[in-house]
């Protein structure tokens, strides 16, 4: 199953929209009241998408990070799951700054300011001019 397929289906859950239509259709200060009521984990991550919605100038942010939110513990309340860290995320981006700042000549001066070896730095300019070629080579399969 693909992601669209995945999202497709997490679209149509009946019992979730019922919950979410129900949740809007309380007043505030009754949405609120029940927000308090609900697991101290699932209220600190409502004010961590808040507060990122916040940031990002979405319109009702307490609104929407509580949709998403129960969204979320409806599909994987009570499973244990494990949330990675961003190390490999920041590895990445590291890699592609790398691979920005990379003039030819200057592998010593990147490997002192990132802090790794000259090899390290040559095999992340090779790996990241590899991915360049792919994004841009035409696929034919």
């Amino acid at each position: 199953m693909n992601t669209e397929q995945q999202l497709d289906a997490f679209a149509s859950d009946a019992d979730l929209q019922h919950l979410l239509q129900e949740l809007e259709n309380l007043p505030p200060e009754q949405r609120c009241d029940v927000v308090k009521r609900v697991p101290a984990m699932l209220q600190s991550m409502i004010a961590l998408f808040e507060a990122e919605l916040k940031c990002r100038n979405v319109k009702n942010p307490e609104d929407v990070a509580q949709r998403l939110i129960v969204a979320l513990a409806h599909y994987f309340g009570g499973l244990q799951t494990y949330i990675p860290r961003n190390e490999k995320l920041a590895k990445e981006l590291r890699n592609i700054r790398i691979f920005k700042a990379h003039k030819g000549s200057n592998i010593d001066q990147l490997a002192r300011e990132f802090g790794l070896t000259p090899m390290q730095i040559y095999s992340i300019v090779a790996e990241q001019l590899a991915a360049e070629k792919a994004r841009r080579q035409y696929r034919l399969f």
